[in-house]
């Protein structure tokens, strides 16, 4: 994955979440949404599709978050990748869902 592709897999999550929020009432709901929808992605996240979002993602894993996903599921290192190849595409999602204006 490339970083044309990445961006159109961010693209591709960023419209799931804005149709998501469509029927959202409230934050919690809201960030509901953006945790489903990245989520959803997440069983196809091997090994190589996480190494090419952490190389192609424009934000850092969540250092917190890893280490409590790490410490709950007794994580191996493919786990633990995949924790942080999570955190940041949630946050690069995120990110393209806000500007684009949809958490308005």
């Amino acid at each position: 994955m490339g970083p044309d592709e990445y961006a159109a897999l961010v693209d591709g999550l960023a419209d799931d979440v804005e149709g998501a929020l469509a029927g959202a009432d409230g934050p919690d709901e809201r960030e509901d949404a953006l945790w489903a929808a990245v989520g959803a992605f997440v069983p196809e996240m091997e090994r190589p599709v996480c190494e090419a979002v952490l190389a192609n993602a424009d934000a850092e894993p969540m250092d917190d978050l890893v280490d409590e996903v790490a410490a709950m599921r007794d994580s191996d290192d493919d786990e633990q990748v995949r924790a942080e190849a999570f955190t940041a595409l949630l946050q690069d999602v995120n990110a393209r869902v806000a500007a684009r204006g949809g958490y308005e």
